[in-house]
C-alpha cells in the first residue's frame, strides 16, 4: 500500500510464562535485587533463594541476572537441595556463559556430586543406610560435558566409573575409566584408572569362569598396567592377580586337551591341543602329563 511502512523491528522478552507461587515482590529489576540482597543479610534463606528465583524469571535480560541464579543456586545447596543446586548452577552454564566465574560453578557442580555419590539414604535410628552412587552419575556426565578440557575433568571421568564399578556396571566402568587412561593420560587419575579398569576386567572374568574372551583380556589389562606403572605399589597384588590368570588360561587349555583325549576320544585333537598348551604354558604343573599324553597319542595318530 502506497505511503505505508513498517514499524521499527524491536527485540521482546520471551513471555515468562505462569508462576503462581514464584513472583517477585518489587516492581523492578533494581529493586528486586535490592530485596534480595536484603533477605539475605537477614539470614531468610528460603525467601531469597524463590526471589532470586523470580528475578531471573521476570528480568531474565537483566545485567544482575546472573547473579540472580548464581544467588539462587547457592542457597539452594546451602539448604541442602543438592540436585536441584545442580541444576540451578547448570541453567547458568547453559544460558549465562562468560558471565560469572566458570571455574568456581564448575566446582560447585563437582562438590555437589561428589557428595551425593558418597550420601547415605534411608538412614534410621541406628541403621546406617545405603549409598546411591549412580544418582551422581548424570551429574558427572554433564559436568564432562560442559568443560571437555578442564584440569578437573580426568577425576570427573574416573569417578564416573567408580560410580558404575559400585553398582556393578562393569562395562560402562571400564568405558569410563579407558576414557580417563587416554583422553588424559599424563593426569594424576590415569593410574588409578588404569588399575581400576585392570580389577574391573577380574571382575567381569571371575564372574564369568567359562568366558575365554574375559579372562584374555582380564589378564591383558592387568598385564599393559604393570607395564604402564612399573613403580606402582599395587605391584605384588598385581603380579598375584597375573599368576592366578594365568593359571586358570593354563586350566582351561589343558582341559580342552582332556576333552578331546578321554570325552570324544579324538587323539589327533588332542594331541594338537596338548601341544598347544605346551606351547603357550611349557612350565605349567600339567606340562608333565601333557607331554606323557602326546607321546602315548602319537603312535596311534600314525596309524
Amino acid at each position: 500500500m502506497r505511503g505505508w511502512t513498517s514499524p521499527a523491528y524491536t527485540e521482546s522478552a520471551p513471555s515468562r510464562g505462569f508462576h503462581l507461587f514464584t513472583r517477585p515482590k518489587m516492581k523492578n529489576a533494581g529493586s528486586q535485587w535490592d530485596y534480595v540482597q536484603q533477605l539475605q543479610r537477614q539470614g531468610h534463606t528460603r525467601a531469597a533463594a524463590r526471589q532470586a528465583l523470580a528475578f531471573r524469571l521476570f528480568w531474565p535480560y537483566a545485567e544482575e541476572a546472573p547473579m540472580a541464579q548464581l544467588t539462587y543456586a547457592r542457597l539452594l545447596e546451602q539448604r541442602g537441595h543438592l540436585l536441584d543446586a545442580f541444576d540451578a548452577y547448570q541453567y547458568l552454564l547453559d544460558h549465562y556463559i562468560g558471565r560469572f566465574d566458570f571455574k568456581n560453578v564448575m566446582e560447585s557442580q563437582r562438590r555437589i556430586a561428589r557428595e551425593v555419590m558418597e550420601a547415605k539414604r534411608g538412614k534410621f535410628l541406628f541403621l546406617p543406610g545405603f549409598s546411591a552412587p549412580e544418582r551422581a552419575i548424570p551429574l558427572l556426565e554433564k559436568i564432562v560435558q560442559s568443560a571437555p578440557e578442564d584440569a578437573g575433568t580426568p577425576e570427573d571421568y574416573y569417578l564416573i566409573g567408580v560410580a558404575n564399578d559400585r553398582i556393578y556396571e562393569y562395562e560402562k566402568a571400564i568405558n569410563a575409566y579407558f576414557a580417563t587412561m587416554n583422553r588424559f593420560p599424563d593426569s594424576d587419575a590415569a593410574e588409578k584408572a588404569a588399575y581400576a579398569q585392570a580389577i574391573a576386567h577380574i571382575k567381569l572374568s571371575d564372574d564369568a569362569p567359562n568366558d575365554k574372551r574375559a579372562l584374555d583380556t582380564a589378564r591383558a589389562a592387568t598385564m599393559l598396567y604393570l607395564q604402564r606403572y612399573p613403580r606402582t605399589e599395587n605391584r605384588p597384588y598385581m603380579t598375584a592377580e597375573i599368576e592366578r590368570l594365568t593359571d586358570k588360561q593354563a586350566a582351561n587349555a589343558f582341559s580342552l586337551a582332556l576333552y578331546y583325549d578321554t570325552i570324544l576320544k579324538k587323539p589327533e585333537s588332542a594331541v594338537l591341543e596338548y601341544q598347544n598348551f605346551l606351547t603357550k604354558f611349557p612350565n605349567d604343573k600339567r606340562s608333565a602329563e601333557a607331554r606323557r599324553r602326546i607321546q602315548q597319542l602319537s603312535p596311534r595318530t600314525e596309524t
